[in-house]
């Protein structure tokens, strides 16, 4: 069945298969809508990161197809067309440690430039509007070597915004942050999918910091979407149960987010 927000979405995954080693994803139907994050959650080897490179068009689908708008089909797109539109957030994001903060952010203007051009003074104006918006404006000139792990995170972020894309996919963009580098990015992410009316996804295994920002979770296992909706609906007890094979306490906070922990027995196993 497919998503009840699809009509009208940014992207989105229909019927979509795909199989290689020990891993095959199936019937996957996923829509992405503009201005709204959706979180993805599931065990390690579940399919996340596939599913994000097939939404990505990096991957193929083996069957169904990815879809822009509804009606443009990923398969007939280069990858400049696609990096204009869609842009991936990974958790290591690579590139030289000795660029500049700068130099970076600048790579994400790629997909706009000519083949034999080079970047414009507009170009530089959208990559120093990028940095600004992750509070990184005052590292210019900074080496990528000499920032934190959270201001990394930013840039990866920064880099991704300067391609000025329609969509926003998140790979575990949190992973080995404090607290309140997490809290920070997620509130800029939320901020931005907002104001610019993204479509964001954002896989990770933080479940309850995706409960306080997301609008929809899709929850993953073995390569098969086992349930999609709002927050609310989704976390539950007997839904977390059955993806982890753990127990669990779901409660409401004041807001109405869920709270999930994990429920252990008196010999502290969960």
């Amino acid at each position: 069945m497919m998503p009840p927000h699809a009509a009208g979405a940014a992207l989105e995954a229909r019927n979509v298969g795909f199989s290689y080693a020990a891993l095959e994803l199936k019937d996957i139907c996923l829509s992405l809508a503009p201005g709204t994050i959706t979180g993805i959650v599931g065990p390690n080897g579940s399919g996340k990161t596939t599913l994000l490179r097939l939404l990505d068009g990096i991957l193929a689908p083996a069957s169904g197809q990815v879809l822009l708008n509804g009606s443009v089909p990923l398969s007939a797109l280069s990858r400049r067309e696609i990096a204009r539109r869609i842009a991936m957030v990974p958790q290591n994001g690579g590139g030289s440690p000795f660029h500049t903060v700068f130099q970076f952010a600048m790579q994400g203007r790629t997909p706009h430039l000519p083949r034999l051009g080079f970047e414009t003074a507009a170009d530089e104006a959208v990559v120093r509007e990028a940095l600004e918006m992750t509070r990184l404006g005052d590292y210019l000139h900074a080496r990528v070597a000499e920032i934190s792990g959270g201001e990394k995170q930013r840039l990866l972020l920064a880099r991704a915004l300067a391609q000025q894309p329609e969509i926003l996919l998140l790979d575990e963009f949190t992973a080995n942050l404090d607290i309140n580098f997490q809290v920070e990015l997620m509130r800029l992410i939320r901020q931005l999918t907002r104001e610019r009316r993204l479509a964001t996804a954002a896989v990770s295994h933080e479940i309850n910091l995706l409960a306080a920002f997301c609008d929809r979770i899709v929850l993953m296992k073995e390569g098969r979407i086992r349930r999609q909706g709002s927050v609310a609906e989704v976390l539950t007890r007997d839904n977390l149960r059955k993806l982890f094979g753990l127990d669990f306490l779901v409660r409401p906070l004041p807001s109405g987010v869920p709270e999930v922990l994990p429920v252990m027995d008196e010999s502290g196993q969960s």
